[in-house]
């Protein structure tokens, strides 16, 4: 099956600059033929999600340019989407104007709304990327304490571009690909940023209190954890923990609870052989209508639909 990005969309923005590159006329979720110097490179490795993979590389980009005047995802691309903006970035709707200054980075995880956009002209400002899939990669993150959906400033693009190069080249260089290898690079780009942000900013650090409270949450998923519960493991009261809780992760602790089951419930919507009432149970709903109202809040679609889209994107 092949994505299309059908929710890219080009508006009445300004035309190409005297010796700008023209838009390739290729889907953008084709692969970039090997060897062909463009002055950038962008490998996709595979159009099936796997549920269950602990962590796939499913596809690459290195200062390619941008294209298309605007992408606007609503229910994201089904996987982590990490990418770099080399120059500055429209990355709010309605915006004419940049909206983020160069250098920055975000890690969308999966169902997350993205936006990006050129502010100059198509062809011209560069951006990195990595589409990963796998159940490994949220444990990555929360561990490092990345902030996930939105912007941050890295001063050096080498801590971005140095990893990215090294998984393009265990990707397409060997003959087998180790995937430990490519979990070592992906989980030593992961520390090295961390101890990246909190050597700028020591004060984004999680309690450990917190940490415990989240892997908790992480693994009793399923069931509705109780409060006072949350609180021995805290050694904090209930007002403080759901302060604090709220500050370092953005969202309150049954938000966080709900995030997760439709996470892997959206995961495993890819899995045409799990049908809906199966997905309910797996992430915590006995009652499939409770969990179709909710997977809708989430998503702005049913499960049936939202599996309908991913399987026929051209229908849209």
């Amino acid at each position: 099956m092949t994505r299309q990005d059908d929710h890219a969309r080009t508006t009445s923005r300004p035309t190409l600059p005297d010796g700008a590159a023209t838009p390739p006329h290729f889907v953008m979720w084709k692969p970039v033929p090997l060897g062909q110097d463009l002055g950038w490179q962008r490998q996709w490795f595979g159009n099936e999600l796997d549920p269950t993979a602990v962590f796939n590389v499913r596809g690459l980009g290195i200062r390619e340019p941008m294209f298309n005047a605007d992408v606007h995802r609503p229910i994201g691309t089904g996987d982590w989407l990490i990418m770099f903006f080399h120059e500055a970035v429209r990355l709010r709707r309605g915006d004419e104007e940049s909206s983020a200054g160069p250098n920055t980075l975000i890690l969308w995880p999966p169902g997350a709304e993205q936006f990006y956009s050129w502010s100059k002209a198509p062809a011209v400002e560069p951006h990195s990327w990595m589409h990963v899939e796998g159940t490994w990669i949220g444990a990555q993150i929360a561990e490092n304490r990345l902030p996930t959906a939105v912007p941050i400033t890295i001063e050096n693009e080498s801590l971005i571009t140095n990893p990215l190069n090294s998984l393009m080249n265990e990707m397409t260089q060997n003959e087998v690909v180790d995937p430990i290898i490519l979990q070592n690079l992906f989980q030593n780009w992961a520390r090295s940023l961390a101890r990246h942000l909190r050597t700028r900013d020591p004060q984004n650090r999680i309690p450990p209190s917190l940490l415990k409270v989240q892997a908790y949450l992480d693994e009793h998923f399923l069931h509705t954890s109780p409060l006072d519960e949350l609180t021995r493991i805290a050694h904090m009261s209930r007002s403080h923990l759901c302060h604090q809780f709220r500050k370092h992760f953005g969202t309150t602790l049954s938000s966080y609870v709900i995030r997760k089951r439709m996470s892997i419930a959206q995961r495993l919507l890819y899995d045409i052989n799990i049908r809906p009432g199966e997905i309910a149970k797996e992430v915590g709903y006995p009652d499939i209508y409770q969990f179709s109202k909710q997977f809708k809040k989430t998503f702005g679609l049913s499960p049936t639909q939202y599996r309908t889209r991913i399987m026929h994107p051209s229908d849209d």
